[in-house]
């Protein structure tokens, strides 16, 4: 990966959010870890460190541990097994470039390199082993839907479309409700439209309509939430259908 080439924000305007990154790194590791060199980027940008702490689970408290564990039972067990974890977390404010990003992939590549077993993203709510998580992330081209999880949860015969991650980018995550099942194709790709021009630095405007081929009728974007806000740990854009349901 070319690490140091820059990666711009083309449609970035001030007035944004901090992002927040957290991610975290399990395995056995030694006292003191080489993150410069520059192979994996620039290191650790301003505002965020890179903490080694004794693995244990159970930090993970109530249901956040099984849905980890099952986001993929087979990098699990050696990440639970794991002596060690680095967590590499911090604040980016309102960033005009995603330099900070590239650079911190960069962090969780070395870690890998130095005896890491598998990566905790706990703001997907995922878990991957060190081959995953380099196709992923490390080994080509720079894709935004690849940071964020689009989940669908069924709410009686609608299903709610909602995304995480996408604090990384310092943007809303995105939710629609009444959803019809049949328009589910129709609607992943507004979403992923939606990440990209977040993550490229646009700042969706309050009122927004966006219009899906297939859906028999537009969405207004509206600004909700919090940043506590357990469904997303982030604000979000809540996606209401212009035709009442």
């Amino acid at each position: 990966m070319s690490a140091m080439v820059s990666w711009p924000r083309s449609r970035w305007v001030a007035g944004g959010g901090e992002a927040r990154v957290c991610l975290e790194v399990c395995g056995r590791f030694e006292k003191q870890l080489d993150l410069s060199d520059p192979k994996y980027g620039e290191g650790l940008p301003d505002g965020v460190t890179a903490q080694q702490f004794p693995n244990d689970w159970s930090r993970f408290a109530g249901a956040m541990g099984d849905i980890l564990r099952e986001s993929n039972l087979d990098a699990a067990p050696a990440i639970e097994a794991a002596p060690q974890f680095v967590r590499v977390f911090g604040h980016v404010p309102d960033p005009d470039s995603l330099d900070y990003l590239r650079d911190i992939l960069g962090v969780v590549a070395a870690l890998l390199d130095q005896g890491g077993v598998g990566v905790i993203d706990p703001q997907t709510l995922q878990i991957f082993a060190p081959h995953q998580w380099r196709e992923t992330f490390w080994g080509g081209a720079f894709e935004p839907t690849s940071h964020v999880v689009i989940l669908l949860s069924m709410e009686g015969e609608r299903v709610w479309f909602h995304t995480r991650g996408m604090r990384v980018f310092g943007r809303p995550d995105i939710s629609c409700h009444a959803v019809k099942p049949e328009e589910v194709a129709a609607l992943e790709p507004v979403f992923n439209g939606l990440i990209r021009m977040q993550a490229a630095g646009f700042i969706v405007p309050e009122g927004q309509m966006v219009q899906g081929v297939g859906l028999e009728s537009r969405l207004i974007c509206r600004q909700r939430g919090s940043l506590d806000d357990p469904h997303f740990d982030n604000v979000h854009l809540e996606l209401e259908w212009e035709t009442e349901r």
